[in-house]
């Protein structure tokens, strides 16, 4: 997988995917934020919680749109924590879809610093 610019210094907010280039370019719902912050944790194990604060949506927003993104295989279940109460979720780079969704993270952020969107 090819390397994209990082764009965790270019958002200044408190939800990452008010911002995200994958909300510039499809628009803000719940979903495209959703996808935005896994994007944005890339690596990383986050729960329901965290994306929520990242995407900047309801916890229950989240958990309606988990199973889709799974079955998409958008993102992964990695792992439970706290007894089992606790799901964490991966972005999956792993996928066809995931790869592309990521570059096409890249290259919106790209065009929308040569166009100056994030100044």
């Amino acid at each position: 997988m090819t390397e994209q610019p990082t764009h965790q210094t270019a958002v200044e907010t408190d939800h990452y995917a008010e911002e995200a280039p994958l909300t510039y370019l499809f628009g803000d719902s719940a979903r495209v934020k959703i996808i935005g912050a896994f994007i944005s944790e890339r690596g990383r194990d986050i729960s329901v919680s965290e994306v929520s604060r990242l995407a900047g949506v309801a916890r229950s927003t989240v958990y309606n749109n988990i199973d889709t993104l799974e079955r998409l295989d958008v993102i992964k279940h990695t792992r439970d924590i706290e007894g089992g109460h606790s799901p964490l979720y991966q972005f999956n780079d792993d996928s066809e879809l995931g790869e592309l969704l990521y570059r096409l993270e890249g290259v919106s952020l790209q065009k929308l610093i040569d166009e100056d969107y994030l100044g």
